[in-house]
């Protein structure tokens, strides 16, 4: 049996990538200071046109926190009352989760809820208030119009924190989550940061790029996190519940990003060991002639209290330069995934697949 990590006859051209939404250029923001103690307050600087107002890069700097984890580091947006709101893969792997806000360690968070699907977290962050983070304010991503600039706030890399803006492409829905399209380069680090409107209003969650492509960068809409935020879903998500019942919809979760080709999306669905053991280049590495792809669940049995496998064909439509003209090839893979609920979250444990059969399709 083969272990599963992208289909055993293609490899490589990746398109989903964690990230954030990042810019055509970038400046470096100085967060702002800490307020003076009691009794020892500064004399206030004469105002200038400077200081008189703040730029949407200012305004979000003060409430952008750095989230980290043995995993590495993305970002979130402080919403007020020690939550933090950030992307699902961020914390998908194991804690401990710390925040740092300023260059100053807080302290660790802890997950409130979870959403893979919307790849949304909610996270509680006590002491961020006092630390001086100022809560974002929610701004309406339906509003943006076309060309509009938009910025966004993160940590790209050994730079320090960085802003950056790009325009507002459009307003995307795949299923029923909403996302802001930007043409805004994007860099490693950035996931979960937060992307604002001209006046520094929240307007989405920097969750993904299309990877050699132009342009097509993305960030979960403002009207989709806060559905996360005050319900604790948004489109899609999976509670505690029978493992037989739940497992299938992961599985239809888990291919819905693949045919979106939101690999990033799925690999983050994993569990943490397999995806040490598969680093992300290489899952995504059998995909690039891939067209389409889905998964019909042919059964479910349990294996414990907390988890199931889901048997069923995988079919693949691939490209490739051997095909005839007008045809494309066709691939039936047969085997099963162990899908459990550890930790809060329902994650893929493992996963076999064995060429059933493979022919010529038209197109």
């Amino acid at each position: 049996m083969a272990h599963v990590g992208g289909f055993s006859s293609v490899n490589a051209r990746l398109v989903a990538v964690v990230a954030g939404l990042l810019s055509m250029s970038c400046v470096t923001v100085q967060m702002p200071s800490a307020p003076a103690p009691p009794g020892r307050e500064s004399t206030p600087a004469p105002a200038t046109a400077a200081t008189a107002r703040r730029s949407p890069a200012e305004i979000a700097a003060t409430g952008t926190v750095l989230v980290e984890s043995p995993a590495g580091h993305g970002f979130g947006a402080y919403l007020g009352g020690d939550r933090v709101l950030t992307a699902a893969h961020v914390v998908s792997g194991r804690g401990p989760f710390t925040v740092s806000f300023n260059d100053r360690r807080i302290g660790q968070a802890v997950v409130l809820a979870f959403d893979a699907y919307d790849d949304l977290a909610l996270l509680s962050a006590p002491g961020l208030g006092s630390a001086g983070a100022s809560a974002f304010a929610w701004g309406s991503a339906d509003s943006l119009r076309l060309g509009e600039a938009i910025t966004v706030v993160g940590f790209p890399g050994p730079v320090g924190l960085t802003a950056t803006q790009g325009i507002f492409s459009g307003l995307k829905r795949r299923g029923g989550t909403d996302y802001v399209q930007t043409d805004a380069a994007v860099n490693p680090g950035n996931s979960g940061g937060p992307l604002v409107n001209g006046t520094g209003e929240l307007v989405g969650i920097a969750v993904f790029q299309i990877r050699d492509s132009q342009g097509l960068n993305f960030a979960v809409a403002s009207s989709t996190a806060r559905r996360f935020v005050d319900a604790g879903v948004s489109s899609n998500t999976y509670p505690a519940q029978d493992p037989v019942a739940t497992a299938p919809a992961v599985m239809t979760t888990f291919y819905s990003y693949l045919q979106d080709r939101l690999y990033y999306s799925a690999w983050s669905m994993l569990s943490e060991d397999w995806r040490i053991r598969q680093p992300y280049g290489d899952y995504v590495g059998g995909f690039s002639q891939t067209i389409s792809t889905r998964f019909q669940v042919a059964s479910t049995r349990p294996l414990t209290a907390t988890s199931a496998r889901v048997a069923g064909n995988v079919i693949a439509t691939e490209s490739s330069p051997n095909n005839p003209p007008g045809f494309v090839t066709q691939s039936v893979y047969s085997g099963s995934y162990d899908v459990a609920y550890i930790g809060g979250r329902w994650m893929i444990l493992s996963g076999t697949l064995d060429l059933a059969n493979r022919g010529f399709v038209r197109r």
